[in-house]
């Protein structure tokens, strides 16, 4: 292997798209019916090279890209249609999304098959996490509207499930309810583990809910995230004592077995299940870091770079935002 990974194109990474699999979607969405130029998989294909390979993507950048003969060539389209931004707006707000979500499905399934990471984790590891995104209000029909500012936008949530390469799940939240944590992360997670009974999840201490801490351990589903200092807890055993010894750059106070609170209101009751809770030091300002989790057999370090691994997803959502303008 050289020192150095050779690139793929935008164009060569599309005309790998299983073009049977993308039709066989399309029949099932009907994303087709009564469509003659702008059907669905031109139109994911469209929307996927734009992203990538303009950087300031519009409905006429698209019309553009749609009317080249290289696209036009790559796609197998006639070379005589041609379309207008108005066209791919007005199909755009009428399109069975269904199709996409199945489409991109299809497109995660495929190259996560063909182009693993250079050094593959050795386990499923999950990064869950969510990002807020304001837009005009007339372009949205539902959305929340958030603060005291008027300045016309609303904002949507999305909650997504990322491996390291791409993200393996979307949900995307539009009601003022959905705005904690405790709500959307979990809901993401739960339908995932689903999907991929290995996959071990690390998510931040947005998610305080203790129920949902069992429901995982209950279901065999591994997690790492963080807890509050101070959270209240009922030592059941020492798994090692600490000693001030070095973890990455902090120092280990106590990795022990503990039990949880029930919930707010039956502060004083433990519940029956068991956790691991790891409490470690920044060596420098004194302060506490609590890590939690369902993990007994795996060493305190690679606990805590499972969680530091969640980082991975912020540097996505930062890419998401900078690069495509999400």
């Amino acid at each position: 292997m050289t020192g150095k990974q050779a690139k793929i194109s935008v164009t060569e990474l599309l005309s790998l798209l299983p073009d049977e699999e993308l039709n066989k979607i399309a029949r099932r969405t009907k994303v087709n019916y009564y469509v003659k130029v702008l059907d669905g998989k031109s139109i994911f294909c469209l929307i996927l090279y734009a992203l990538v390979e303009c950087q300031r993507n519009s409905l006429r950048t698209m019309e553009d890209i749609f009317n080249s003969p290289q696209f036009k060539f790559l796609f197998n389209l006639d070379a005589t249609q041609t379309v207008r931004h108005s066209s791919i707006s007005e199909r755009l707000s009428v399109i069975n999304i269904e199709f996409f979500q199945q489409a991109y499905e299809l497109t995660y399934e495929y190259f996560s098959t063909y182009y693993n990471r250079i050094q593959r984790e050795n386990v499923r590891l999950i990064r869950v996490d969510s990002s807020m995104v304001a837009e005009a209000a007339n372009k949205l029909i539902e959305g929340m509207n958030i603060g005291r500012k008027k300045d016309g936008k609303k904002q949507i949530k999305y909650t997504v499930a990322f491996d390291g390469d791409l993200p393996c799940m979307t949900k995307i939240f539009t009601n003022r309810q959905c705005l904690s944590e405790d709500i959307t992360i979990p809901q993401v997670v739960f339908d995932y583990a689903r999907k991929d009974q290995n996959a071990i999840f690390t998510f931040d201490r947005g998610v305080n809910k203790r129920e949902v801490y069992r429901k995982l351990s209950n279901q065999g589903t591994g997690f790492v995230t963080r807890l509050n200092p101070g959270a209240k807890f009922k030592l059941v055993r020492e798994l090692e004592e600490g000693n001030n010894r070095t973890v990455g750059a902090l120092e280990l106070i106590r990795d022990i077995e503990v039990q949880l609170t029930k919930n707010r209101k039956e502060y004083r009751k433990f519940s029956d299940e068991t956790f691991r809770l790891i409490i470690t030091r920044h060596p420098e300002d004194g302060t506490e870091y609590w890590f939690l989790t369902n993990l007994f057999e795996i060493g305190v370090e690679e606990v805590l770079q499972y969680y530091k691994k969640r980082w991975d997803i912020e540097v996505f959502f930062r890419f998401l935002k900078q690069e495509l303008n999400f």
